[in-house]
């Protein structure tokens, strides 16, 4: 499609064909280079529009990202748990190996993971905020119905707490795992720094399971209320009749 070529979509399917025309070029340039190093303008390059007209369909190139983030997401929740059942994955050490893999085969999802707080959050609206949360929400309920069924059920405060710190660790530590070149030179030419260059899959499955076998020991006191959604079933309103 050419800037030229452009027409304005008419109907409710040409606006969504137009809607993931922008998407998939966003993953295809995110393949090529950083979230950093991703702007409006190569992006419509890209898919062949001008900017003005990407603009009629995302409000922002952080909206743009936070979607593909999402996408991104659910897209490893739906492998990691495939491959959970193909494993007949049991346990905690098993299981937090199996994140820290599949996490670590889509280096897109990290990356946007250690974006998005500081940066592809601040330039969107509140109705894009709200519906990226939501979307969070749904995807946060699904990765502690994986726990619970994979290694044992957690309380509902320890639920939130996995879910969080897990979400947190997977952007943060993907972070501090990826050196700049000056510091990936020092590292190879000082054998006394070794030790400070981390492996993210390694570092992400000592998180992970750490985490779980703390929150088996311990409930959180969490310095908040949990929302309208549970991360853990609703107990039955009434007792359940007896076989």
């Amino acid at each position: 499609m050419s800037t030229t070529a452009f027409q304005r979509a008419r109907s409710e399917a040409q606006r969504l064909e137009r809607r993931e025309a922008i998407l998939a070029a966003a993953v295809e340039l995110l393949r090529e280079r950083s979230v950093a190093e991703l702007s409006l303008n190569e992006l419509a390059r890209r898919v062949g529009l001008a900017k003005s007209n990407v603009l009629r369909y995302f409000e922002s190139r952080e909206d743009v990202l936070l979607q593909v983030y999402d996408r991104e997401y659910r897209a490893w929740l739906e492998v990691f748990d495939a491959r959970l059942v193909e494993g007949g994955i049991r346990g905690i050490e098993a299981f937090s190996e199996l994140l820290a893999a599949t996490v670590a085969e889509r280096p897109m999802l990290s990356e946007l993971s250690a974006s998005a707080a500081g940066v592809l959050e601040r330039n969107v609206s509140g109705e894009v905020a709200a519906a990226y949360k939501r979307a969070a929400i749904a995807n946060a309920v699904r990765l502690a119905e994986l726990e619970a069924r994979h290694v044992a059920p957690l309380t509902e405060a320890a639920a939130i707490s996995f879910v969080g710190a897990t979400n947190l660790a997977i952007g943060g530590i993907w972070a501090a795992t990826q050196p700049s070149p000056g510091m990936a030179a020092a590292y190879d030419a000082h054998p006394e720094l070794h030790s400070l260059r981390h492996d993210y899959r390694v570092a992400l499955r000592e998180f992970v399971a750490t985490l779980l076998t703390g929150l088996a020991h311990r409930e959180p006191a969490l310095p908040f209320v949990a929302g309208p959604y549970r991360l853990t079933p609703e107990p039955p309103s009434t007792p359940i009749p007896s076989a």
